[in-house]
C-alpha cells in the first residue's frame, strides 16, 4: 500500500491552537495557579503556622510550578475535543476544503494552481514556535476557490522535506543572496501575506500527508515550487 493511498480518506485538523483553545487554557492555568497555591498554602500552614513576607513568594513560585504540568495537560484535551472548524479532506483525486460549515472541492484532475514556499521563523514569532523552526506554505487555488496551508517544521524535518520538493525561500531585505531557490519575488510576497491575514496551520505530519497526496495526482508537483513552471 502505498503512502498516497494511506492518506486518502484522511481528515486533516487545521489550527488546532485556535483562539478558543487559548483563551481556555490561560484561564485553566490561572486558575490552576491559584487553586495550587491554596493547597499549598494550607499544607504549608499546618506544617510551619502563618505563611507571611518571603514565605508567600515561594509558596506562589510552587504553585506556578505545578500548575505548568495541569494547564499543558488541560490545553491537550482541548485540541483533541475542540476542532477549530477548518479541517482538510483527503480523497482519490481529490481535496476537499471545510471552513466553519462551508465547504469547497479541489478536483486533482483538473488545472490547478498552487505555489510554495518556506521562510526562517528567527525572531518573528514567539511563544510555542522555537525560533529555529521554518515554516512552510502551500497556496491553492483552482477557479475562485482558495486555501492556504502551512506548518512549522524543526530543521531536520525542514531539510527532509526541502529534499523532496522544491519551495521557494522567502528571505529578509538585507538577507544574503544565496545559491538555492528563493528571494522577495512579489507573488510569493502576496501568498506570504494571505497566509497571515487567513492561513490554515496544520500538525507538520498532516502537512506531508498533503504534500504527498497532492504529488500523487499533480503531474508537475514534485519537480516545481510553483504551478505552470
Amino acid at each position: 500500500m502505498t503512502d498516497s493511498s494511506v492518506a486518502q480518506g484522511r481528515t486533516l485538523q487545521a489550527d488546532r491552537f485556535h483562539g478558543g483553545v487559548r483563551v481556555v487554557t490561560l484561564v485553566m492555568w490561572i486558575v490552576a495557579i491559584v487553586a495550587a497555591y491554596l493547597v499549598l498554602d494550607l499544607l504549608a500552614s499546618q506544617l510551619f503556622g502563618p505563611i507571611a513576607g518571603f514565605g508567600v513568594l515561594l509558596l506562589l513560585v510552587a504553585a506556578i510550578v505545578v500548575a505548568q504540568p495541569l494547564a499543558w495537560l488541560g490545553e491537550r484535551q482541548l485540541i483533541a475535543h475542540w476542532p477549530s472548524g477548518r479541517a482538510v479532506e483527503l480523497e482519490p483525486g481529490a481535496l476537499v476544503w471545510h471552513d466553519h460549515g462551508q465547504t469547497a472541492r479541489f478536483d486533482l484532475a483538473q488545472k490547478m494552481n498552487y505555489w510554495r514556499w518556506r521562510f526562517a521563523v528567527g525572531g518573528r514569532r514567539s511563544g510555542r514556535i522555537p525560533g529555529n523552526h521554518h515554516c512552510f506554505a502551500i497556496r491553492l487555488v483552482q477557479g475562485d476557490t482558495l486555501v492556504t496551508l502551512y506548518t512549522f517544521l524543526s530543521p531536520a524535518a525542514a531539510d527532509s522535506l526541502s529534499a523532496r520538493y522544491s519551495f521557494y525561500e522567502l528571505r529578509r531585505p538585507n538577507e544574503p543572496v544565496k545559491a538555492a531557490l528563493g528571494g522577495r519575488d512579489a507573488i510569493y510576497l502576496a501568498a506570504e501575506h494571505t497566509r497571515w491575514d487567513d492561513g490554515a496551520e496544520l500538525e507538520p505530519g498532516d502537512f506531508e500527508a498533503l504534500t504527498a497526496h497532492l504529488a500523487a495526482h499533480l503531474a508537475e508537483f514534485p519537480r516545481s515550487a510553483q504551478s505552470g513552471v
